[in-house]
C-alpha cells in the first residue's frame, strides 16, 4: 500500500487570480503608479512561482520578497485615492496569503507541492 499526501492548490495561484481581478476591474481609487505596481508584483510572483517549484535554492529570497510584497500591496490599499473597504479588504486577504507563503518557504526546505503550480500573469 503506497501512502501518498495529496498535493494542495497553489496559493499563489490564487494571489494571480486576485490580483489580475484587479488590474481588470481597475478601481478608480488606485493610482495609475499603483495599478502599476500591482502588475509589477504579478510579475514578480509568477517568476517567483516557477522558481520556488522548480528547486529550493532560492526560497530564502523568494520568502523576503513575498513579504515585501505583501507589504507593498498593504501600503497601496492603505493609501488609496479614495477610501475603498473592499479593496483594502482584498489586498490585506492577499497579503496575508503572500505571508503565508513566505513563512512556508522559511520554515521547510523542499520544494512546494502545490497542484496547480504552472500560473501566468494573463
Amino acid at each position: 500500500m503506497t501512502n501518498t499526501t495529496p498535493a494542495t492548490a497553489n496559493p499563489l495561484h490564487g494571489v494571480l487570480t486576485q490580483l489580475r481581478s484587479i488590474r481588470e476591474h481597475q478601481d478608480a481609487s488606485i493610482s495609475t503608479m499603483d495599478a502599476g505596481s500591482v502588475e509589477r508584483i504579478a510579475i514578480h510572483i509568477t517568476n517567483i512561482n516557477a522558481s520556488i517549484t522548480a528547486s529550493t535554492v532560492d526560497h530564502a529570497n523568494a520568502s523576503k520578497r513575498l513579504n515585501d510584497f505583501a507589504a507593498a500591496l498593504s501600503r497601496i490599499a492603505r493609501n488609496s485615492a479614495l477610501p475603498n473597504e473592499e479593496l483594502t479588504s482584498r489586498m490585506g486577504e492577499i497579503a496575508a496569503s503572500l505571508r503565508d507563503v513566505s513563512a512556508e518557504l522559511a520554515s521547510n526546505h523542499k520544494i512546494p507541492d502545490w497542484s496547480a503550480s504552472a500560473v501566468s500573469t494573463g
